[in-house]
């Protein structure tokens, strides 16, 4: 309680706006990729989950506060060396959960554009993920509602086929993962997917030499899911993307988003610190 009013006393004080109006007068710009894997109250929240009132007030917010972009815009702005407007958002998921549907809708119902990336062995099947075993089945979406979503207006991207950890695959794995879950998305969705999400997300887990890879199999970008913001001229980088069940307080958002935390982050990292 006491943390949060102090993060609301630093947002209504002005201190919020003044910050990021020095930020932009200085040129530095930049936007946010934000990251969901499961909207459910079905289990606790955790690492990977949000509640659905938690959810449904960060699509407000973002639908009164943001700009909220699609992923095809996150990528030609980091391609480009023009400046970001302020408060530019674009929204992902990731892992093929069930309850991605409902969100999808949510999302829609504010006008808020997403993309979902999709592990296609897991869709329509009874597959779970390991680090589920301890709660109750979290069941996947069916290609009929991975459809549903894309009619939505939300753009599907690949997980890869497997969920396989890029860190350590081979190489001919990992083209195979890349060009056989592309293949399989297009077939289904019969339109070209566009964007490769790379399974885990930490810089351990992608191989920096598996990057060509990517183009080569025909996606014009890759995001990750270790914390950053994207900023003009990341031509051919992987984006980098905010988990945001890290976030317990849209307030807490708020001050990240702005750029209110970068100084608190720069000394975190200095001495070693987590985030």
């Amino acid at each position: 309680m006491v943390r949060s009013a102090l993060l609301g006393l630093y947002k209504h004080s002005g201190l919020m706006a003044l910050q990021s109006a020095v930020r932009r007068q200085r040129g530095r710009t930049r936007l946010s990729i934000v990251l969901f894997h499961r909207v459910t109250d079905a289990v606790p929240r955790d690492g990977l989950t949000v509640g659905i009132e938690w959810f449904r007030d960060f699509c407000a917010l973002l639908r009164r506060s943001y700009r909220v972009i699609t992923l095809a815009e996150a990528f030609r702005y980091a391609n480009d060396s023009q400046p970001i407007p302020p408060n530019t958002v674009a929204i992902t998921f990731d892992d093929t959960y069930a309850d991605n549907l409902p969100a999808a809708r949510i999302l829609a119902d504010h006008r808020l554009p997403a993309t979902f990336f999709a592990s296609t062995s897991y869709v329509g099947s009874e597959r779970s993920y390991p680090w589920d075993a301890h709660l109750p089945k979290m069941p996947n979406l069916t290609w009929d509602e991975v459809r549903e979503m894309a009619s939505l207006g939300h753009e599907i991207g690949s997980h890869s086929a497997e969920h396989a950890d890029f860190g350590k695959i081979d190489a001919e794995t990992a083209r195979r993962e890349l060009t056989e879950s592309k293949r399989i998305l297009e077939e289904q969705l019969q339109r070209t997917v566009r964007w490769f999400a790379y399974p885990f997300g930490g810089r351990e887990h992608f191989r920096p030499e598996y990057l060509p890879l990517v183009f080569e199999s025909g996606y014009q970008g890759c995001v990750s899911a270790y914390g950053g913001f994207v900023r003009p001229g990341m031509k051919g980088q992987i984006l980098p993307r905010e988990a945001m069940p890290y976030f317990r307080n849209l307030t807490h958002l708020e001050l990240h988003l702005s750029g209110c935390f970068d100084w608190i982050y720069a000394c975190k990292r200095r001495f070693g610190w987590k985030r």
